[in-house]
C-alpha cells in the first residue's frame, strides 16, 4: 500500500506523525489541555491518508494515466476525515474536538470550509461513494501496515469496522449539523478560530514536508538554530558613523531600546521614532533581547518574524540583516534568515556541520513557504493573509507564529476597517499562542494603547528641527496654476508627491512648459517598470536629478533625501511619511509644502482617500501657517485620536462574527463575512499585467519565458518560471483593465515588444494610457 510513487503509506504516516509532534514540541501553547492537544494532533498525523488504503487510489498511484474511474473515486481526505471522526469518539473524544478534527483532515489538500456547510453534504450520493472505497480495501495489508506504524488495534482495521463507522457517522450527521448550529449561536471566543487554524496548519506542514522534504533530503531540515544576542551591538562596533547631532539622537534612542526592561507577562510593545531615527537595527535588537528572555525562562525558543508593508522596504531590510550577519562572520545560512515574499527567489542554502547544501527547486519551495528559519523578514500580505485565510498554501505556515515575536514595521499602513479584528486576535494569539509583538512607526496610530513604548518618544520628536510643514490649504489649485506659482531656489532639491498617476503626469508635462529643463527631472510611478524605477530612484540619491515628480510610491521607506518636498493633500499620515523624504539626516533646514490640487471636478486626494481622513486632516491643519518637526507628535496623535472615533468598526465586527463562527468560506451575510473575504489591499479596480520590453535583457527574458510555456512537463514549466519569476517581474507593470489603449495579449500577458515600445510606452512617463492617434 503506497501514499506516493514508491513510498508506502505506512511510512509516510509515521513521517508524518513524527514531525507534527516535533512541530508540537517545540512550542508552549494554552489552546487546549495538552494531552487533548497532543492526542488529537497525533490521531489527526496518523490518520489522514488511511482513505489512500482503497484500491481506487492505489490503482492511481501506480499509472495515473491508465485510471480510468471517476475523478471522486480515487480520493481519499473525506474517508479519511469520516474514519477519523468515529474512531475519536471511541476514544471518548467530544463532538466539538470530533468536528474539528475531522474539518482538518478532510480539507487538508484544499482550502477550509463553513465547518456547517461540510456537514450539510453528507448525503446519500456521498455514502454510496465512501461505501464503495471502504468495501474496496485489503484489510489485511492494511492491518499489517498499521501494526507497523504502532496502531495495533485489530478491531480497527477491519471492513465490518469501517462499514459500521460509515452508518454511524452518516446516521449522526443531523445531530452534529444541529450541534454546530447551536455553538455557532453560543461561542464569543476567538479560542476555536485558532485551534483550527493550528492543528490544519501542523498537518499540512509536516504532510508536506515529509513528503517534498525529508523523503529527499539527507540534511537535518528541522533542526534549530541560535542566533547570537549581540548580533546588532557587534555590527555597530564595527561602524564608524560620523558624531553629527541626529546620530548622537540615533544613539539615545538605541541605548534607550537596550535598556528598557522585559517582562515576559508583558506581550506588547510600541517603538515610536521619528524617519530616519535607526528602527530597523533597534527593533531588531529589542527582538533578539526578548528571544534570549523568552528561551531562558519558558524553555521555547521564539522565531522572529520582520514584516513590512512594502516590497522596497523588504529588500532595505533584508540587505541591511545581509550586512549584520555578515559583520559577525556569519555565512549566508536560511535557516537563519530569510526573506520571504511573492517575488522571492527560490533558494535554500544551509549549513550543518560545516557542510553547505544547496537545496533542490522544489524542497527550497516548501522551506521557503513554510518559513524554516529563526529569522523572518516578510510583507504585511504574507504575515495577515496566513492570520486572516482559509487558503492552504497560506495557514501551512501559521504554527510558526506560536510563540513568536512579530515585528510589525510602518504599523500605520494597516487598514483602520480592520484595526478591531487586529487588535481581537492578537490579543488572542498572545494568550493562546504565546506570541509577543512590537509595533514600529514614525507615525504610530497607537491602535494597542496597553502596548510598552520602549522609548520616551517627546524626547526624540521635540528637539528634532529638520523640517517645517506649510499648508496652503485654502484655496484648491489646478495643475497649471500650481506649477506656474512655484518659488525655484538655486542649488536646493525638489520632491513633488501627486495622488493619481494621471495628476503627475499632467504636472510633469506642465513644468516642461514652464521651462524646466527634463534633464533637471525625472519621474516615478508604477506605470514604469520595476528595473527602470529603480534605477531612478538611485539616480536621484546620488543626486543626479534636482527635482522629482512621483506618485505616493516613494513615501515609506525609501532612503532618499531633499531639500523641499511639494504633497498634494493626503492623509496626515501620508503626509508626515512624505515629510520623512525630506532632510532626513539634519543637514539643513528642509520645507514640506501641502497643496489641494484638483481637476475642476473634484480634488484628485478625494479619488483614493476617503473623504473622513481627508476631512480630519484639513480641519487639524486649518489656519496654520507652519508646523514646526516638534510639533508633529501632537499633530499625529490627535489625528489618530479623531479617526478612532469617526471611522467604523463595522467590517472588523462581521469579520470576527465570520471567525467566532468558523465561516471561512462562503457568501457575505447581514452580521457576518467568510474568512476568505479579508483583503489587506482593497483593490481599485480590475487590472492587466503588462511586460514591457524595455531593453534587450527584457527581450531575452520573454523569449525565455516563451520557452518556457512550450514545456511539456508542467512540474518543469512551474520550476524554470520560478527561476525566472525575480527577473521577470522587473518588467512588468499593472494597467487598470478599463484604459482606452490596451496592449496585445500574448501568451497570457499584455505585451509591449521592442518593435511597438513608441506606440504604448513613454521612455520618461511610462506606460500610455491614451492612444496618440498613431495610423497604423
Amino acid at each position: 500500500m503506497y501514499s506516493h510513487p514508491d513510498y508506502l503509506l505506512s511510512e509516510h504516516l509515521q513521517g508524518v506523525e513524527q514531525l507534527s509532534s516535533l512541530f508540537l514540541s517545540e512550542k508552549m501553547v494554552r489552546l487546549a489541555d495538552p494531552t487533548l492537544l497532543d492526542n488529537v494532533s497525533h490521531w489527526i498525523a496518523l490518520f489522514h491518508d488511511l482513505g489512500k488504503s482503497h484500491a481506487f487510489f492505489q490503482q492511481y498511484i501506480q499509472s495515473p494515466d491508465a485510471f480510468q474511474g471517476p475523478p471522486a473515486l480515487k480520493s481519499h481526505a473525506l474517508l479519511s476525515a469520516v474514519i477519523l471522526a468515529e474512531f475519536l469518539k471511541e476514544q471518548g473524544v467530544d463532538e466539538f474536538w470530533r468536528l474539528l478534527a475531522f474539518l482538518v483532515v478532510k480539507r487538508h489538500h484544499g482550502n477550509l470550509d463553513d465547518w456547517l456547510e461540510e456537514l450539510k453534504r453528507m448525503g446519500e450520493e456521498t455514502k454510496t461513494l465512501l461505501k464503495r472505497q471502504v468495501e474496496a480495501i485489503d484489510y489485511s495489508v492494511l492491518a499489517e501496515q498499521m501494526m507497523f506504524s504502532g496502531l495495533g488495534q485489530e478491531s480497527v482495521w477491519t471492513k465490518d469496522t469501517w462499514l459500521a463507522w460509515l452508518d454511524e457517522f452518516f446516521a449522526e450527521a443531523r445531530s452534529l449539523r444541529r450541534f454546530i448550529m447551536s455553538w455557532n449561536r453560543s461561542n464569543d471566543s476567538l479560542t476555536p478560530y485558532l485551534q483550527v487554524l493550528f492543528l490544519f496548519s501542523m498537518l499540512i506542514d509536516a504532510d508536506k514536508s515529509e513528503a517534498g522534504i525529508a523523503q529527499k533530503q539527507s540534511w537535518s531540515f528541522s533542526v534549530r538554530k541560535e542566533v547570537p544576542v549581540d548580533l546588532v551591538l557587534r555590527y555597530k562596533q564595527q561602524k564608524s558613523w560620523e558624531k553629527t547631532a541626529l546620530n548622537q539622537l540615533r544613539e539615545r534612542a538605541f541605548q534607550e531600546v537596550d535598556k528598557a526592561p522585559i517582562d515576559l507577562c508583558q506581550h506588547f510593545y510600541r517603538l515610536n521614532l521619528p524617519t530616519g531615527m535607526g528602527k530597523t537595527l533597534a527593533s531588531l535588537h529589542f527582538a533578539l533581547r526578548l528571544r534570549e528572555q523568552i528561551e531562558q525562562q519558558q524553555g521555547v525558543k521564539p522565531r522572529i518574524i520582520y514584516s513590512l508593508p512594502f516590497l522596497s522596504v523588504i529588500d532595505q531590510t533584508a540587505n541591511v540583516l545581509k550586512e549584520v550577519f555578515s559583520a559577525n562572520g556569519i555565512k549566508e545560512d536560511h535557516q537563519l534568515w530569510l526573506a520571504h515574499h511573492h517575488l522571492a527567489d527560490i533558494r535554500y542554502t544551509t549549513r550543518q556541520d560545516d557542510e553547505r547544501y544547496d537545496v533542490d527547486y522544489e524542497a527550497a519551495k516548501l522551506l521557503i513557504e513554510g518559513w524554516h528559519s529563526e529569522l523572518i523578514v516578510t510583507t504585511f500580505v504574507q504575515l495577515f493573509e496566513t492570520i486572516f485565510s482559509n487558503r492552504n498554501a497560506s495557514l501551512r505556515k501559521f504554527h510558526r507564529l506560536a510563540n513568536s515575536i512579530i515585528l510589525i514595521d510602518e504599523v500605520q499602513a494597516v487598514p483602520h476597517r480592520y484595526w478591531l479584528a487586529i487588535r481581537r486576535l492578537f490579543a488572542a494569539m498572545a494568550e493562546e499562542l504565546g506570541c509577543y509583538f512590537l509595533f514600529s512607526s514614525a507615525t504610530d496610530p497607537k491602535w494597542f494603547p496597553e502596548a510598552v513604548s520602549l522609548v520616551d518618544e517627546r524626547a526624540y520628536f521635540q528637539p528634532l528641527s529638520r523640517v517645517t510643514l506649510y499648508p496652503h490649504i485654502n484655496e484648491p489649485l489646478t495643475i497649471e496654476d500650481f506649477a506656474r506659482q512655484i518659488e525655484w531656489e538655486e542649488g536646493k532639491t525638489y520632491l513633488f508627491i501627486l495622488n493619481t498617476i494621471e495628476s503627475a503626469k499632467t504636472f510633469y508635462n506642465a513644468l516642461l512648459d514652464e521651462g524646466i529643463d527634463e534633464k533637471e527631472m525625472t519621474f516615478l510611478s508604477t506605470h514604469i517598470p520595476p528595473k527602470e524605477r529603480l534605477r531612478r530612484v538611485m539616480a536621484a540619491k546620488n543626486g543626479e536629478y534636482r527635482i522629482v515628480v512621483s506618485t505616493q510610491l516613494i513615501e515609506a521607506g525609501v532612503d532618499i533625501d531633499f531639500d523641499v518636498v511639494y504633497r498634494d493633500l493626503a492623509p496626515l499620515d501620508s503626509i508626515q511619511q512624505a515629510a520623512g523624504r525630506c532632510n532626513r539626516h539634519g543637514h539643513r533646514k528642509g520645507e514640506v509644502h501641502i497643496v489641494r490640487l484638483t481637476d475642476k471636478k473634484r480634488l484628485y486626494g478625494s479619488y483614493i482617500y476617503d473623504a473622513i481622513r481627508l476631512d480630519i486632516t484639513q480641519t487639524l491643519l486649518k489656519g496654520k501657517e507652519t508646523v514646526d518637526e516638534g510639533q508633529f507628535l501632537q499633530l499625529i496623535t490627535s489625528y489618530f485620536e479623531t479617526l478612532a472615533a469617526r471611522m467604523s468598526n463595522a467590517e472588523s465586527e462581521r469579520l470576527l462574527k465570520g471567525m467566532m463562527t468558523l465561516y471561512f468560506d462562503g457568501e457575505k451575510a447581514i452580521d457576518r463575512i467568510p474568512v476568505s473575504h479579508f483583503r489587506l489591499i482593497e483593490g481599485d479596480g480590475e487590472k492587466i499585467n503588462v511586460f514591457i520590453e524595455l531593453d534587450e535583457e527584457a527581450a531575452d527574458v520573454f523569449h525565455e519565458y516563451e520557452t518556457i510555456l512550450r514545456l511539456s512537463d508542467r512540474w518543469e514549466r512551474r520550476r524554470r518560471f520560478a527561476a525566472l519569476k525575480s527577473r521577470f517581474s522587473q518588467y512588468v507593470i499593472a494597467i487598470p483593465a478599463k484604459v482606452d489603449h490596451k496592449p496585445p495579449i500574448v501568451n497570457g500577458i499584455g505585451y509591449v515588444g521592442r518593435d511597438s515600445l513608441d506606440d504604448f510606452y513613454d521612455e520618461t512617463l511610462g506606460y500610455r494610457t491614451k492612444s496618440e492617434g498613431l495610423i497604423w
